[in-house]
């Protein structure tokens, strides 16, 4: 039999044709993209992709389906950003499925997660599937971060500005801070000789308060017999007929302003006696008559009184 001869060219050309396939392949494994099993595209419109590269992987409970064939974005055409899926065949989609954007893993790589449908329906190649952003954990907190980070900056702003304003206002008034705290040194040191001076006195003040207040110790006894004795006088205030004795009084003054009352109005001897004027002026004249007639009584008592000292009744002669 007769060996075939294979030329050098032919080695070659097979060789290049070997490499390229198997770079072609290469490039859609790095891609994400299965070139042994028919995939269905489908595509979805986004306001971001918040960082979704091709090759992204493309989840269905948590297991890949496919990946992300394409991006494009082109502002003169929209302002949306237009994601190409390449799913395997096999998974048939409902029309009113979700395509959500998450973020795959802690480092913040994104994926798409379809969220299948309820519908009888299905896509059919070309299709485009409703959108939807999940913002992740990191986001949120990024965005947090980035709300206590511009209200930190406007707090040190004004702290600072704070600051600023103060310390012009210590440098303007240096002067008077100086000589303000001179007078609190120099007040403070008469303080101080103030308190040296009298400290005798006030070691005196609180003897004699310590004594005060041993003799109070002493008396306590004494002073709980007062209190009780004060007790004791309150308790028989409180238990007196005190109703009664206001009672008559106050018959008791009523019957005086009565009799004022007669005196007044002329009734009765004592009436007459206070009203009538002439009755006065009669009184007023005895009275000074038996005055003078005392004086003279006084002054030459033999007119009036004589005594014998032998028993005789002779009269007193002038």
């Amino acid at each position: 039999m007769k060996k075939l001869k294979v030329s050098r060219e032919f080695k070659i050309g097979f060789f290049g044709i070997a490499m390229i396939a198997l770079l072609y392949w290469g490039v859609n494994f790095l891609k994400g993209s299965d070139i042994f099993s028919s995939s269905t595209k489908y595509y979805a419109v986004y306001d971001q992709v918040n960082g979704l590269q091709p090759a992204s992987s493309i989840v269905i409970k948590g297991y890949k389906v496919g990946s992300i064939s394409g991006i494009e974005y082109d502002p003169a055409v929209s302002q949306n950003v237009i994601v190409e899926f390449s799913i395997k065949s096999k998974y048939r989609i409902p029309s009113n499925s979700k395509a959500r954007i998450f973020s795959d893993g802690f480092m913040g790589g994104k994926a798409v997660e379809i969220e299948l449908g309820d519908s009888q329906q299905f896509l059919q190649a070309g299709d485009t599937l409703h959108s939807e952003i999940n913002q992740d954990f990191l986001e949120v907190a990024g965005n947090e971060f980035e709300f206590l980070k511009q209200r930190a900056n406007d707090l040190i702003n004004e702290v600072m500005a704070t600051l600023q304003g103060l310390n012009a206002i210590l440098i303007d008034n240096k002067s008077n801070l100086d000589a303000t705290f001179s007078h609190i040194a120099s007040i403070t040191g008469n303080l101080d000789e103030v308190v040296a001076g009298e400290k005798e006195s006030m070691r005196q003040m609180l003897s004699n308060l310590n004594e005060l207040t041993a003799a109070l110790n002493a008396q306590s006894g004494r002073i709980d017999t007062l209190m009780g004795n004060m007790t004791q006088f309150s308790d028989s205030l409180r238990r007196a007929e005190l109703p009664t004795l206001v009672a008559q009084m106050t018959m008791t003054v009523n019957t005086l302003n009565a009799t004022l009352e007669k005196v007044n109005n002329g009734d009765g001897s004592a009436a007459l006696l206070l009203n009538d004027r002439k009755l006065y002026e009669s009184l007023a004249a005895s009275s000074a008559n038996l005055s003078a007639l005392l004086e003279d009584i006084r002054q030459n008592p033999k007119r009036y009184i004589n005594i014998s000292v032998f028993g005789g009744g002779g009269r007193n002669r002038d």
